[in-house]
């Protein structure tokens, strides 16, 4: 996922700390002992590789946790990433991974914490407690119906038009007007718009329900009420993503 680069960064002692060293005094019964011992100011220059990372393959990650449904927590590791940049996964390679994520090591509560944390969805904290008590009682279909006006709240956050409901809109806008020198934010709004897009997928009510779980189906009473528990976790997720986006966001903004 990453390689390195032949050029390199310097750290060097700065003229600053090599005075405040000069000026460094010991107590008079250590001068003695240390009297042959001299520090040499004039320290070789430590050469460091600089770390490139391969930007594309993320994007591709993003695209593919995207298109099947999920956002990236905040808490993935890099390791965690690379594991979606192969185009062969399928819907069920994706679920599954997310299904053991959050199984294991508390990290569904360390999820539903850090979204009540943020002070910026306050308006929102209390549909989700009523929802965080439905979903660990299996009640899927309530968390799940609930959610997804709840995430909607919070992307409409991020537009000034307060009369536009159009969430798809929104991320692309998000998406298309960060600086892609944030390389962060970039991909942070990359997953999320294909996420969106196939939440927000347009569907013809007289064909199939989507297989990928469907807001207009959902909120509109066509679907057969049949979500299971990987439904109600991934709106949890993407709930707790475009939330701390929110946050790191409102923070940047009111500097």
């Amino acid at each position: 996922m990453s390689e390195f680069n032949k050029e390199n960064k310097r750290i060097q002692i700065s003229d600053q700390l090599k005075e405040q060293l000069k000026k460094f005094q010991l107590p008079e019964h250590l001068k003695e002992l240390t009297k042959d011992i001299k520090i040499n100011l004039n320290l070789p220059e430590i050469n460091l590789p600089e770390i490139k990372f391969d930007y594309e393959l993320f994007y591709k990650s993003s695209e593919n946790i995207g298109k099947w449904g999920w956002t990236v927590p905040f808490s993935f590791t890099l390791a965690q990433m690379g594991f979606f940049e192969n185009d062969s996964l399928t819907k069920e390679d994706i679920d599954t991974f997310f299904y053991i994520y959050y199984s294991e090591d508390d990290n569904f509560d360390r999820m539903i914490n850090a979204i009540l944390s943020i002070n910026d969805i306050g308006q929102w904290h209390e549909p989700i407690k009523q929802c965080i008590f439905a979903h660990k009682n299996n009640m899927f279909i309530l968390s799940i119906s609930t959610l997804i006006p709840v995430l909607e709240g919070i992307l409409s956050t991020f537009e000034s038009d307060k009369t536009n409901i159009r969430m798809m809109k929104i991320c692309k806008e998000m998406l298309d007007s960060t600086d892609d020198k944030s390389m962060i934010n970039k991909i942070m709004w990359t997953f999320c718009y294909h996420f969106i897009s196939a939440l927000y997928q347009k569907s013809d009510f007289s064909a199939t329900e989507p297989d990928i779980i469907n807001r207009h189906w959902i909120l509109h009473g066509r679907t057969a009420f049949n979500n299971s528990e990987i439904d109600s976790i991934r709106i949890f997720n993407a709930v707790e993503t475009i939330s701390t986006i929110m946050k790191y966001h409102n923070k940047k903004t009111n500097k």
